[in-house]
C-alpha cells in the first residue's frame, strides 16, 4: 500500500498484473481506463482493478491517492464478484472514509515498527474494507431507501432521523434551536429530548461534530486558510480553533500538517515492487 502524489498530466501507460489493485482518490482528478472503458475519478472515488485486466491512468491536475495492491483467495474473489463488475464508484459513507484513514494509520505504524503482526492485521483490514464496499455498493441499488452518510450512521443503525439530515444539509449556516423548532414544529425541549434519545447528544454537540468532520476533510484536501475553512463549515475563526482542539486534541494547523504528511509520505513495504508494478 502506498500514498502517492502525481503531477498534472502524469501518465501510466496500459498494463496489467497478476494481483488486484484499488485506488482511492484523495484530491485532484484522474482519468482511468479499465478494460478500455474510460472513467473520470474525483475525490472519494474508488477504482478497482481485477487481476490480469488491462488498465491505464493519467491526471488532469495534481492529485493524491491511496494505492492498495493485494491478493485474494479464490473463495473471497468469488464473493466479491459484484464489486468487480462495476469497477468505479464513489464513497459517500463517512464510516468508509474513516476506514481508509484507519488503514493509512495502521500502515504508518507498520512502517515505523515493522511488526509482522501489524502486517497481518493490515491485510485483514483491507479484506474487511472490500466486504464493506460490497455491502455499501449492494445497498445503493435498493430503490426508495434513504441511506445515511452521516458520521452518526452507526448509531442510527439504518434508521432515518430528519433533524440530522437538516443539520448535515445546512451545517455551514447559522443554526439555533429556535431555527430547528421552526423547521420541525417541535418545542426546544422536545428537540433536545429527541436528539438525546436518538443520538445520545445535544443538537449543538451533533452540529459541532458534523462541522468538524467537514473541516477535517478540507484541512487535508485543500489549501484554504484556516479562517476560510472555519467560515465554510459554520464557525468563527477563533471559536473554530477552540472547538477543533476539544474534539481532535490538536489545533487545525497541526492536524493539517500531520494528515497531509500521512497522505504524502506513506509507502508500505510489501512483496510488491511498486516502482516496477504501477
Amino acid at each position: 500500500m502506498s500514498g502517492k502524489g502525481y503531477s498534472k498530466d502524469f501518465e501510466i501507460k496500459q498494463h496489467r498484473h497478476d494481483f488486484y489493485q484499488l485506488q482511492y482518490l484523495i484530491a485532484g482528478e484522474e482519468n482511468i481506463a479499465i478494460n478500455q472503458q474510460p472513467y473520470t475519478l474525483k475525490p472519494n472515488y474508488i477504482a478497482l482493478m481485477d487481476s490480469y485486466v488491462y488498465h491505464s491512468y493519467s491526471f488532469n491536475k495534481a492529485s493524491k491517492l491511496i494505492d492498495i495492491k493485494f491478493n485474494l483467495s479464490k473463495e473471497l474473489r468469488h464473493l466479491l464478484t459484484a464489486l468487480f463488475e462495476q469497477p468505479v464508484f464513489v464513497v459517500n459513507d463517512a464510516l468508509l472514509r474513516n476506514s481508509f484513514s484507519q488503514l493509512v494509520e495502521q500502515a504508518v505504524s507498520y512502517q515505523t515498527h515493522e511488526n509482522p503482526e501489524l502486517l497481518i492485521d493490515l491485510d485483514t483490514q483491507v479484506k474487511l474494507l472490500l466486504l464493506q464496499l460490497l455491502h455499501t455498493s449492494s445497498k445503493s441499488t435498493v430503490p426508495n431507501k434513504k441511506e445515511s452518510t452521516s458520521v452518526f450512521s452507526e448509531i442510527l443503525n439504518g434508521n432515518h432521523f430528519p433533524m440530522l439530515d437538516f443539520l448535515e444539509q445546512n451545517y455551514s449556516q447559522e443554526i439555533t434551536l429556535d431555527l430547528i423548532s421552526q423547521e420541525f414544529h417541535y418545542s426546544k425541549g422536545q428537540i433536545i429530548k429527541m436528539f438525546s434519545e436518538t443520538l445520545h447528544q445535544t443538537p449543538m454537540q451533533v452540529l459541532q461534530k458534523i462541522r468538524i468532520q467537514h473541516a477535517k476533510y478540507l484541512l487535508t484536501n485543500t489549501d484554504f486558510s484556516i479562517g476560510k475553512i472555519a467560515n465554510m463549515v459554520g464557525f468563527s475563526d477563533n471559536y473554530f480553533t477552540k472547538i477543533f482542539f476539544k474534539y481532535e486534541h490538536q489545533v487545525p494547523n497541526k492536524y493539517r500538517l500531520t494528515s497531509k504528511k500521512m497522505n504524502d509520505d506513506i509507502v508500505l513495504n510489501t512483496s510488491f515492487d511498486i516502482s516496477t508494478q504501477p
